[in-house]
């Protein structure tokens, strides 16, 4: 791989090229990954950065330049709720009503507010975080429209990566085809309007059924 800059340059180039002009944020997922690269990516124009952890970010913010923003890609736990607003300006991944609620409390209190995508678990592994009870998802979202301190942008899942082009394309249309129905049943095709679905193994797929924001870490910063 080459460096950080050079890593970065490539991949935009490549997005922009399969992208045909469609708007597509790049979040470099940062998770694990040591605050010199950060800076390095920075310094390449990248502002836009993923965690997984709230410690971590917490750790790393500070040292960052002031246009940095961070998003929370990773699970959020109700007692690390409270850490959030001033740090994430998103949080990819909620999919419990109490988390959301003190989340909005939190973010009202420091007068800020968090843009929220709603994670679903669509390939239904045990392992990852999400709503799997798809007929909940636009309830869920019309109750996220009560808490003032968030601003619902839309959905997000992660591939299978025992699956092929054709298993995972089928998980991306199918989180693009819940965000059109969601979107018509609440009114909301302004606003809900992000998919936040595609990583360095299968961004492309991604990319071709809808994403808006790739999470790319390993194709930007190198393996762990």
């Amino acid at each position: 791989m080459g460096s950080v800059a050079q890593n970065l340059a490539q991949l935009q180039a490549q997005i922009q090229a399969a992208a045909s002009g469609r708007p597509v944020t790049l979040l470099a997922v940062s998770k694990t990954k040591p605050l010199p690269l950060l800076l390095e990516a920075f310094a390449a124009g990248q502002t836009q950065f993923g965690e997984n952890r709230v410690q971590e970010a917490l750790e790393k913010k500070p040292q960052m330049p002031a246009g940095a923003e961070f998003h929370l890609i990773g699970p959020l736990q109700k007692n690390k709720a409270k850490a959030c607003p001033g740090l994430f300006g998103w949080v990819h991944s909620l999919e419990r009503l109490d988390v959301a609620q003190l989340l909005s409390q939190k973010a009202q209190e420091k007068g800020v507010r968090i843009k929220v995508l709603v994670q679903l678990n669509l390939s239904l592994e045990d392992s990852k975080s999400g709503i799997t009870r798809f007929d909940q998802l636009a309830p869920f979202c019309e109750s996220l429209l009560d808490l003032p301190g968030l601003e619902l942008k839309g959905l997000m899942t992660i591939g299978h990566p025992n699956l092929d082009e054709g298993g995972n394309k089928k998980i991306f249309a199918q989180l693009r085809e819940l965000l059109e129905k969601t979107r018509s049943t609440l009114g909301l095709q302004a606003q809900m309007d992000q998919l936040s679905m595609g990583m360095s193994w299968d961004w492309r797929w991604a990319l071709e059924e809808g994403a808006t924001i790739l999470r790319i870490g390993s194709a930007i910063f190198g393996g762990r």
